[in-house]
């Protein structure tokens, strides 16, 4: 091959690519530390468990961390009773549910507020952390606050909350 003397461009490609590619090939000797030292392994594979060989996990095991189930709040008078079973107070009464935590604090604020229908009843869907004990529900019923503590094994689907509330029998 022939090159003119003013003509520098085929010598200058093929040096420039020599020299990039020895300093690329001289770069990453698998060490991450700015020294240059290194093990030679970016992650230690002894510290990074692959397998839980002792864990046994019960049966029945909740792996979520809330637990919903529908309740349907039931108000009745813990004064009034007709054959020792407790007078359903019938009207609609503004409810507050609050949350107890695992030291036995009331929330500050209800995670819950609804409304029971005439009949003195309120139907929810009742989402409760695992973490809770329970719950405290307050209901306003005219001019008095009646105030029931459930922990979470009391709910049941169909939960009375009782009120000192005098009813007049010959309402019923």
């Amino acid at each position: 091959m022939i090159i003119k003397q003013g003509d520098t461009t085929m010598i200058k490609t093929p040096l420039l690519f020599l020299i990039a590619s020895t300093l690329l090939a001289g770069c990453g000797d698998e060490s991450s530390s700015p020294s240059g030292s290194g093990s030679g392994s970016a992650i230690n594979p002894a510290s990074t468990p692959t397998e839980f060989e002792n864990t046994i996990i019960p049966e029945g095991f909740n792996w979520e961390m809330q637990n919903s189930q529908a309740v349907n709040f039931k108000h009745v008078s813990n004064i009034t009773q007709l054959n020792g079973t407790p007078l359903s107070i019938a009207g609609k009464y503004y409810v507050e549910i609050y949350s107890i935590d695992e030291n036995n604090k009331t929330s500050a604020a209800p995670f819950l507020k609804t409304i029971s229908n005439i009949h003195g009843e309120a139907s929810v869907l009742l989402t409760m952390l695992n973490s809770w004990k329970g719950i405290k529900v307050k209901t306003r019923i005219n001019d008095l606050v009646c105030i029931n503590t459930l922990y979470k094994e009391q709910i049941a689907a169909t939960q009375l909350l009782g009120c000192d509330v005098v009813l007049e029998l010959e309402s019923l």
